[in-house]
């Protein structure tokens, strides 16, 4: 489970689904429903709460032959050895990718003592997102610590096999300070500018935390913060991301991740589509347009050049953009200057190679 902690008032521990199926055929399907860690927002003066609900359908069934060949590929691809092959690292990292997706079914969710069924079905991924609207009455009791309910969910059907899962969401209240941090060499090593290595610390290598970001994240929760982890990892590691945030003890937030298929994209770098990361944290400021925001990432990608075009766009919300310094791809003064050319910054890039560099959250 991904614990709040002290830091986020004391509210108890909130469940979150676990999926690990083996990398092995299956002899009996395993249906699931799985929930993402999700946030709602006021609406209409703070007399509604809309409440956004996301997750993902899908059924543990035999693997095809197809899914054998390319996970074959990816093994050779990155030379992993048998004794890797076999392991429960790796059968747990693949597991999301080789699960068959469900679609067109209606799911089932209970929230602040109701059940709905959600209007919209699930795609051809499997993946499932709608909206709920509830009165601000109906969810006091799950605001005793200002931040935090769990919704649970299940497909509306009666099958013995059929697997609950919950999650946990993170109420925002109309002002205060919200953080979007980023994941891969924000918080989590990745080595997201070599793609072999990439791969290999995402399939056949245990995470590793980037030192202090866990404690200092801590600290901000405490002095009042909520989170949103917006990244271009695939919601197929959804499942060992949790157990990294677990792990390291980062405060619980809303996770904002991308959906790939697994014969398209294992063996290319995981990038943003359509609206893109950038259209991920524009939709997040302006369902929260009374809050402020800090804008945490790296330089080894698009981070700067995402944030400052962000910040030109919404400069009174914007209080921070901090960018963590990768050596392969850095944001040198010429970079630096270009962004500060083109965009006019309302406030500067803060560049940290250590957390301790970041101190107070405003």
């Amino acid at each position: 489970m991904w614990r709040s902690g002290e830091a986020n008032g004391g509210a108890d521990i909130i469940g979150l689904p676990t999926m690990t199926p083996e990398c092995t055929n299956r002899q009996e399907p395993d249906d699931r429903v799985t929930l993402y860690p999700t946030f709602g927002y006021p609406i209409s003066g703070g007399t509604v709460w809309r409440i956004l609900v996301q997750g993902q359908i899908g059924e543990g069934a035999t693997t095809s032959f197809a899914q054998r060949l390319l996970l074959k590929g990816l093994i050779r691809a990155l030379d992993l050895t048998p004794d890797i092959v076999s392991g429960e690292l790796f059968g747990k990292r693949i597991s999301g990718f080789l699960l068959n997706p469900i679609s067109g079914e209606r799911i089932q969710i209970e929230l602040a003592g109701q059940r709905y069924v959600l209007r919209r079905k699930s795609k051809r991924s499997g993946l499932f997102s709608c909206k709920i609207d509830l009165p601000a009455s109906q969810l006091a009791g799950y605001r005793t610590y200002g931040r935090f309910g769990t919704i649970t969910g299940q497909r509306p059907v009666r099958e013995s096999r059929w697997e609950a899962n919950s999650c946990p969401i993170l109420l925002a209240e109309q002002t205060g300070v919200s953080v979007i941090s980023d994941i891969d060499d924000t918080i989590k090593l990745t080595e997201v500018t070599s793609r072999r290595q990439m791969l290999r610390r995402t399939f056949a290598m245990p995470f590793e935390g980037i030192d202090g970001m866990a404690s200092l994240y801590q600290k901000w929760a405490a002095d009042g913060a909520l989170f949103h982890y917006v990244s271009s990892s695939p919601w197929q590691i959804f499942n060992p991301l949790c157990e990294f945030l677990n792990q390291f003890e980062f405060p619980l937030g809303s996770i904002h991740l991308k959906w790939f298929r697994l014969r398209d994209e294992i063996l290319k770098r995981w990038r943003f589509r359509k609206k893109g990361k950038g259209g991920v944290i524009r939709n997040l400021i302006k369902r929260m347009p009374n809050r402020s925001f800090v804008l945490i990432g790296d330089s080894g990608e698009r981070d700067p050049e995402i944030y400052s075009k962000i910040a030109a766009r919404h400069p009174d919300q914007i209080l921070r953009i901090c960018i963590r310094q990768i050596e392969a791809n850095p944001l040198d003064n010429d970079r630096l200057s270009t962004l500060q050319k083109r965009y006019k910054l309302p406030v500067p890039i803060q560049i940290f190679t250590d957390s301790s560099e970041l101190g107070s959250l405003v």
